[in-house]
């Protein structure tokens, strides 16, 4: 109710004024837009279509080498093999603040190619951040790289942005003043559910499962390694294989009966010839008819594991999660939220993540919500369109709020910084704590 009386029709006009006020202030400094998330960070310059770069968010040392390779080093490395990941987020959290410094060092000198002092930031954090962890960013970003503005956001916010504003231009309902919106982002380390009323989170209700694109990676290589070849330190084949050949089941008990048919019946077998590493970065490939093999190659079959794998997101317990799936967690986000605005919340369902990109998975969400949600109730899903990668939208949405000038309402100076202190950024990212 709180939430309800602050987005009032009056106080989104003031909101509008505001913003056209503080674009009209705003300078020629290019702004830096990077969405640091826990697999990858996306940089690039405010106001362009598309990131300069995706870089692996980690450092890598590989087994012949005495010394670790960060973001676009990364590229010079020979033989992907058996490579040691550092990564600095751990459980979806920066914590290691040492290793994303020398990342964003790297980021900016040599892939961006831009003065930080002399540019403005618009950096995504994750949801729910921790308090400390959000005033470490802070400290980095005026103290270290004296970036003239900065503004953060989680993912969800930014990604939001983008959606609405792409359905506006397909000639939609369109304008984040106008939508009630649930943003379901599957991530590397967790996966949120984070419902908005106009562009505000509705903090109480944000809903998380401890399934991601990581877990569902260490489980796929667990199984191989127990039914077939040891690949427990093939982190970076395993995750090509799971992104290559797993999809979503839409009736999983029945296709798993399906899988265990005899090879010919079977309609979910599969090989995968696995890569000889002769060159050290080449990839395996699925086999089909036309395919050539020799007597070397070694051929990884695979039949359930590829449906398996994704049901984790819709049943995390199948491997003694106590926890429900992304369809619960949806339905228990929207009960949360103030009645009114539930069945609002249901139309406009939009999916981020790269675990998103599973094959069926937006028929089987639907699906199961359709069972949990009144049947008068309109269920409405849409990922990124047609020929977007989801795991960009974050991005693409932090850029468009540069070229629209929105960038500039949600940014804090460095002057403001260097007179309130760290209490400054409490203040102006409080929507977002």
């Amino acid at each position: 109710l709180r939430a309800l009386s602050l987005l009032s029709s009056g106080h989104r006009r003031d909101h509008r004024h505001h913003c056209a006020r503080v674009v009209g202030m705003s300078t020629n400094r290019q702004v830096v837009v990077l969405d640091n998330g826990g697999y990858t960070c996306k940089a690039g310059i405010g106001g362009q279509d598309q990131p300069l770069r995706v870089l692996p968010n980690c450092a890598v040392k590989p087994k012949r080498e005495r010394r670790f390779f960060l973001a676009d080093q990364i590229d010079d490395i020979l033989d992907l093999s058996q490579v040691i990941y550092k990564r600095p987020c751990e459980r979806g959290y920066t914590t290691n603040w040492d290793i994303q410094c020398e990342i964003w060092d790297r980021v900016y000198k040599h892939v961006l190619k831009i003065n930080p002092s002399e540019s403005d930031l618009l950096v995504s954090e994750p949801v729910c951040n921790l308090r400390s962890l959000s005033r470490s960013m802070d400290e980095i970003v005026f103290e270290k790289y004296q970036f003239q503005n900065y503004a953060r956001l989680p993912a969800p916010s930014m990604a939001l942005y983008y959606a609405n504003s792409a359905l506006a231009n397909k000639g939609g309902a369109g304008m984040l003043s106008e939508t009630y919106s649930v943003v379901v982002d599957v991530g590397y380390s967790f996966s949120h559910v984070v419902p908005f009323m106009e562009e505000a989170p509705i903090n109480h209700a944000i809903k998380r499962v401890s399934v991601g694109g990581k877990l569902l990676t260490n489980y796929l290589k667990e199984v191989i390694s127990y039914r077939a070849f040891s690949m427990m330190d093939e982190t970076h084949l395993i995750n090509h294989v799971k992104e290559k050949v797993c999809f979503t089941s839409t009736d999983f008990q029945v296709d798993l009966v399906k899988a265990k048919l005899s090879k010919k019946k079977n309609p979910y077998r599969l090989e995968y010839v696995l890569p000889t590493h002769v060159d050290g970065k080449t990839l395996g490939y699925i086999k089909t008819e036309d395919s050539k093999t020799t007597d070397d190659d070694q051929i990884l079959t695979l039949s359930n594991e590829r449906i398996t794998v994704p049901e984790l997101l819709f049943s995390p317990s199948m491997i003694g999660i106590k926890q429900g799936g992304i369809a619960e967690a949806i339905t228990q986000s929207v009960k949360a939220c103030h009645p009114d605005i539930q069945a609002l919340l249901y139309k406009n369902i939009v999916l981020i993540g790269g675990s998103t990109k599973f094959p069926n998975f937006q028929k089987r969400l639907r699906q199961d919500l359709r069972a949990q949600v009144p049947s008068d109730w309109e269920i409405n899903i849409r990922s990124a369109g047609s020929g977007v990668d989801p795991s960009l939208c974050a991005w693409k949405g932090g850029s468009m709020m540069v070229k629209s000038g929105a960038y500039s309402n949600y940014s804090l100076s460095k002057k403001t910084y260097e007179e309130y202190g760290p209490d400054a950024c409490k203040r102006k990212f409080y929507w977002y704590a």
